[in-house]
């Protein structure tokens, strides 16, 4: 697949069928971009700055898309389903009914009752607000908790298996225990199964291709930062929980006002 800080053709004279639009600086692409890795599909990476095509892929403007031979589709978890269904390589939903149906369920529940409450919280400047978006938030990632097999099977959402859940909840968790930690005093020990299936997945190669630096996320974030914390005692306080490895930064490119390039936001 073509590095993300290219646009052209991954080797000269090959078009690659698939052509994934993103921001490497968007959970929400980065996402899909590990499904992509995952799959071990041969893509080839687009900025949205690309016009007409990438208005043609995401008519609202949204990232992530994808095109695939003429088939073009956006939004994270859509186009998850998709690449399960239409690349080779391991599944991102199980085979068993039942056990598909509760993947896209707490899929759902993560962009439900987990990204709104911590960007509410990353935005909220009152201490009301940001009490209650905290309980919110929390709530919410202890109901997905809940959810998970036990430990014994395994370390991830379903046990033994990576699916779907899994990767949808990763870069937000990331954010959670750098960003949120750093500026609002998140606590990632509260949730010790969160814990050791975080550990698993940052251990996955097609995590470790998309993450970006916990250092360069916190810089990113530092207009969150209250008035009264300084530089230095903010940065250590994000990066003290000792859970969240280093990996590569992999451009840089446009945000929305809180880094998270929303699928649901108009601002390109």
């Amino acid at each position: 697949m073509s590095s993300p800080y290219s646009e052209v053709e991954t080797e000269v004279g090959r078009s690659v069928p698939v052509k994934f639009y993103a921001s490497s600086r968007c959970p929400y692409a980065q996402r899909v971009w590990i499904g992509l890795e995952e799959k071990a599909v041969d893509y080839q990476w687009e900025l949205r700055q690309r016009f007409p095509d990438f208005v043609a892929c995401s008519p609202r403007g949204q990232l992530p898309a994808l095109d695939h031979c003429g088939e073009q589709i956006y939004d994270s978890i859509v186009v998850l389903e998709y690449a399960h269904e239409v690349f080779a390589g391991p599944p991102l939903l199980p085979s068993s009914p039942y056990s598909r149906a509760k993947v896209r369920l707490w899929s759902k529940h993560v962009d439900l009752h987990i990204v709104p409450n911590y960007e509410r919280l990353l935005a909220a400047r009152d201490p009301e607000t940001r009490n209650m978006t905290r309980e919110d938030l929390l709530h919410g990632l202890a109901q997905f908790e809940a959810a998970m097999a036990p430990l014994a099977k395994g370390p991830f959402f379903l046990g033994g298996d990576f699916c779907m859940a899994d990767l949808v909840l990763a870069p937000w968790w990331q954010r959670m225990c750098t960003v949120l930690r750093a500026y609002r005093k998140f606590d990632p020990s509260a949730f010790s199964r969160l814990q050791v299936w975080f550990e698993a997945v940052e251990a996955r190669p097609c995590f470790a291709k998309t993450a970006m630096d916990p250092e360069k996320l916190i810089e990113e974030f530092s207009f969150c930062a209250d008035p009264d914390v300084e530089e230095g005692v903010r940065f250590r306080r994000g990066l003290r929980h000792g859970r969240t490895r280093a990996s590569t930064d992999r451009g840089s490119h446009a945000r929305s006002s809180l880094g998270t390039m929303s699928e649901t936001s108009s601002q390109l």
